[in-house]
Parts: structure tokens; C-alpha cells; sequence
């Protein structure tokens, strides 16, 4: 009885199918199977362009002005000083222009135009290509790119630890590595073969870009160091382009003469519902961090408040409270310390 109740538990929901969802779900399919192997191709194409320069067929002297006096590979990775370059959008962007395109034979003139998306995938293998010629060393073209049976399974590149080992470097170069593998990899995948595939988070085209911006990495890690995960939460909610928060200007609008129980007037007010909460949290917070910071932080959201409460749009809410000349500001001794206008209220009593 018992496994016959487990059983019926267990059993699958049979949802309803029709011809359109079957359709869009083919097409779904088709499009993560093409991605699939874009991502495998992508791969085999930054095989090429190393083995391409293996036999002399990528010319990195066009790379460089025709003045330039150093213009080797070595020069568009370090400086005169010996320090790593940033390398940025720019710079791939030169090296796919110069390099990569006229490696395949094809003009520069026109190839963005004509060949557009042909251009945006060799923009893509830049960085890749860069990337590998500055750990040519530690790659065996022969045997990193690793296709699975499975089709579903893209294809990966095996990254010798080499690449990223800094334990036998010293200076800046072992600095620089250290940041490096700090910013991409926990304790458990260091120190043996990383695996990836061509895009992702941790793919080698993003490894590639962070391995060219050697002072972004060690600033990452710096605040890294002093950002908690709340903190980068909290952050990433208030971003004025993205963040939920942020990038809002306004709750939803309502129309003057709406009835309060309109659709629009009941997701506004669940809305500033939803903002209270927030606030309220934030506060119940800050209150209870026992520092100086956190406490003036309070008086800086009372001026705020302040600031609302005597504003044309509360006034137009509720005109009686400006009528009856509602004083917001704080009082010392009967004299009102007037924040709007730039009182400082503990400086303010600290000189009485």
C-alpha cells in the first residue's frame, strides 16, 4: 500500500501539449544545439590561429605603426619597463584588424560591412587568440580541445595549471598571477587542469579579457576584500542602469480621477508597501550598529525625510500640515535647528 501511494507520489505531471509548443520547443532546441556548437567552433577556430602562427602564417609585426622599432609579441604584451599592458576593446579590435583578418586572407576594406557577422566572431576570438600566445608554452595544441560523446555536451579546452601557477614566479609578475587566480578560482580548483568551454563566466574568453587588465584584477581583489555579499547585493540593487532600485525614476503612475480600487492604484500602493519595508528593515539596521557612522547615517535620513515632508507634492496631499506651519525640524532649547539648510545638529549641541 505503502509503495503503491510512493509510487503514485512520484509520478510525472503529464502537461497539456499542442502543436505550437511543440513547435517553439523544437525551436528551442535548435537554437541551444547551434550554441552548443558555435561554442565547440569557436574553439577549433583559436586552434587554427595558434597553429597558424606556429608556421609563420600570423604576421605580428602589422600589429604596429610602421615606426614602431620593437614589434614583437612581447611588446604588445609588456612595456618599455617591462610591465604588463591593459589590453582593452581597442587593442583586440587592433589585433583582429591587423593580424587575425589578413591572416585569412581577406581585406580589411569593407570586411566589417560585408562580413558582419563573420567580424563580431573574430572580434570574439581576439582576446582568446592573445591570450594563448602569451601561455603558447603550456598549451599542446595536439591534445587540449576534448569533444565529448555526449552532443549535449559542448566542446572544452584543458588549461595547464602552468598558466596560472605563480608559486615558483617572484616580483610582479608572481603578484600579478596571484591576483589572477585569487579573482577565478576557489581553493578546490587550484593547483591542477581547468577545464572550461569558449563563453561562460569562467570561460576562456572571459579568463582571457580579465588576464589582460592586470590593475583591474588586483582592484577587484581589493574590494573584494572589504565588500561583503550584502554589501555587493545591496549595490547591485541600487545601480542607476540596472539595478531594480536604482534605475527607477517613478512608482506606477495613477491617474488623477482613478478609483482607488483601479488595478494601477492597488500595484502603486503595494508598491510603496514594498518600498516601506525596505526602508524600514535599512533602518532597523543602521540603528542597531553601534557606530558613529551608522548613527549620524539616521540624522542624514531624518534631513532627507525632512526635505519630503515639506515638499509641494505632501503639501498637495496634505495641505492642513503646511496650513497649521507643522514644524519637521528638530528643536534645542526652543530654537529650531534648521537641517534643510545645512545645520550640522551634532555640531550644534556639541557647542552649547
Amino acid at each position: 500500500m505503502n509503495a503503491q501511494v510512493k509510487k503514485e507520489e512520484t509520478k510525472k505531471e503529464v502537461l497539456p501539449v499542442n502543436k505550437t509548443s511543440v513547435e517553439t520547443w523544437t525551436m528551442v532546441q535548435e537554437v541551444a544545439n547551434s550554441e552548443i556548437k558555435a561554442n565547440g567552433k569557436m574553439l577549433y577556430i583559436f586552434k587554427n590561429f595558434m597553429k597558424m602562427y606556429e608556421n609563420k602564417q600570423l604576421d605580428i609585426s602589422k600589429y604596429f605603426d610602421e615606426k614602431a622599432n620593437d614589434k614583437s609579441l612581447q611588446s604588445i604584451l609588456f612595456d618599455v619597463s617591462g610591465n604588463r599592458k591593459t589590453l582593452i576593446a581597442k587593442d583586440f579590435s587592433a589585433f583582429n584588424n591587423k593580424v587575425l583578418i589578413p591572416a585569412l586572407g581577406q581585406n580589411l576594406l569593407n570586411f566589417q560591412k560585408d562580413f558582419s557577422y563573420e567580424y563580431k566572431a573574430l572580434e570574439q576570438i581576439s582576446p582568446v587568440v592573445l591570450f594563448g600566445l602569451a601561455n603558447r608554452k603550456w598549451l599542446d595544441l595536439d591534445k587540449m580541445l576534448i569533444e565529448s560523446e555526449n552532443a549535449k555536451i559542448p566542446v572544452e579546452i584543458c588549461l595547464d595549471w602552468n598558466i596560472f601557477n605563480f608559486k615558483n614566479l617572484s616580483g610582479a609578475e608572481q603578484i600579478f598571477r596571484h591576483n589572477l587566480v585569487k579573482s577565478l578560482f576557489s581553493d578546490k580548483e587550484q593547483g591542477k587542469q581547468y577545464y572550461c568551454t569558449f563563453r561562460g563566466e569562467k570561460g576562456i574568453l572571459e579568463i582571457s579579457k580579465k588576464f589582460f587588465m592586470p590593475k583591474k584584477v588586483h582592484s577587484d581583489n581589493v574590494q573584494n576584500a572589504i565588500e561583503s555579499p550584502f554589501t555587493k547585493a545591496l549595490k547591485k540593487l541600487n545601480d542607476v542602469n540596472d539595478g531594480i532600485l536604482g534605475a527607477s525614476n517613478t512608482l506606477t503612475q495613477v491617474a488623477k480621477n482613478e478609483p482607488i480600487t483601479s488595478p494601477s492604484n492597488k500595484r502603486q500602493n503595494l508598491e510603496v508597501d514594498a518600498c516601506y519595508d525596505t526602508i524600514e528593515k535599512s533602518i532597523e539596521l543602521i540603528a542597531s550598529t553601534k557606530s558613529k557612522h551608522a548613527q549620524a547615517t539616521l540624522l542624514d535620513i531624518h534631513r532627507l525625510v525632512i526635505a519630503n515632508l515639506t515638499s509641494d507634492n505632501f503639501n498637495e496631499q496634505y495641505p492642513k500640515v503646511k496650513l497649521h506651519k507643522v514644524e519637521f525640524n528638530p528643536k534645542v532649547k526652543n530654537t529650531v535647528v534648521d537641517l534643510l539648510n545645512g545645520a550640522d545638529l551634532i555640531k550644534y549641541v556639541s557647542n552649547i
